[in-house]
């Protein structure tokens, strides 16, 4: 009959037992071969979770940001410490006076504007397992859970982006639900002006209908000197007369770079509901809204006796404020 050995430190030494040691004992990671029983130890894995995970969740987190470009990022001034940023907003300088001979210079006086952003969010995604050594070994389900919990940290911190939009304060009603016409168009690019805004320095933000609208009259566009049904014309230089907008010709490969020559963006977390008063798109300055992340991405695990499974915590400290102060950063685009 075969001895039969207690395991009680996985990796360690087993001949206090009265067993062989165990042959080919690796420091840290211990691979398990097909059969073979071997098992990644609690202490091994406390070594190697919190830097594994945090690069990856990192990774996927910040391909998943979608608006963070937009945003002024003052995150350097809050790492690792302070919960409030001060941003004076240097109101438009005012007061152009003709000078008359012999007479002093006035000077004026500009009243600076303090703007505080706390660092009052934080928000995290929780996981437990039961088999994390299996999980780490396999290349292919560690991605898609690191993947899963690195969206969910973007996701929040867009939403929260968002919900500043929400409240720009400068609103334009469009023609139809969901669509924004050329019309629309020249009008918000008219405000954007009146207001001293570099269209060239804005961005388009549009939920996932008025993307796909865009697309389709792109595609349309490009079909632009199509020949007519030999059979019905009369000559080949004949061409059919179709609508659409004009993209550039990018759109044929299925995204649309630009619109009145501002980028285009668009996030799924933006309604699409036909309800008036909706906001469905925003055309904004970059910098409209400001955003500090106190820390980027911190794991942090620990193994429960209880469930005998390793908990693992991705989380991320943040604010975001809108910088609309005494004047127009971008309009809120409305559904009729």
């Amino acid at each position: 009959m075969e001895d039969l050995y207690l395991l009680t430190n996985i990796g360690g030494d087993l001949t206090q037992f009265g067993g062989p040691r165990m042959p080919g004992a690796i420091t840290g990671f211990h691979t398990a071969d097909a059969g073979s029983g071997d098992v990644t130890g609690e202490t091994d894995l406390d070594l190697a979770i919190p830097e594994l995970w945090a690069s990856a969740i990192f990774g996927y987190f910040e391909a998943k940001l979608v608006l963070r470009g937009i945003c002024d990022d003052y995150s350097a001034l809050v790492k690792g410490k302070g919960d409030t940023i001060n941003i004076p907003e240097i109101p438009e300088v005012t007061g152009q006076t003709d000078k008359a001979e012999g007479a002093a210079v006035l000077y004026g006086d500009e009243t600076l504007v303090d703007t505080n952003i706390l660092i009052n969010k934080h928000k995290y995604v929780a996981k437990m397992f039961e088999d994390l050594g299996v999980i780490q070994a396999n290349e292919p389900l560690f991605a898609k859970y690191a993947q899963a919990m690195g969206y969910q940290l973007a996701k929040q911190i867009d939403t929260d982006i968002l919900a500043q939009l929400d409240d720009l304060g400068t609103t334009q009603t469009l023609a139809a639900d969901n669509a924004i016409s050329l019309s629309d168009a020249e009008t918000v690019v008219s405000t954007l002006l009146d207001n001293n805004l570099d269209v060239d320095d804005c961005v388009w933000i549009v939920n996932s209908k008025i993307y796909a609208d865009w697309l389709a009259q792109g595609v349309i566009k490009n079909a632009y000197g199509v020949p007519q049904n030999y059979a019905t014309s009369s000559t080949v230089t004949n061409t059919q007369t179709l609508g659409g907008i004009d993209f550039g010709g990018a759109t044929i490969g299925g995204v649309v770079p630009s619109f009145f020559g501002m980028p285009v963006l668009t996030s799924s977390l933006l309604g699409s509901a036909t309800g008036t008063g909706n906001e469905v798109a925003y055309c904004i300055k970059r910098g409209a809204v400001a955003l500090a992340v106190q820390n980027e991405i911190r794991v942090q695990s620990e193994y429960s006796v209880d469930y005998l499974a390793t908990k693992v915590v991705a989380d991320v400290i943040y604010g975001t404020l809108k910088m609309t102060t005494n004047k127009v950063m971008g309009i809120e685009l409305l559904n009729p």
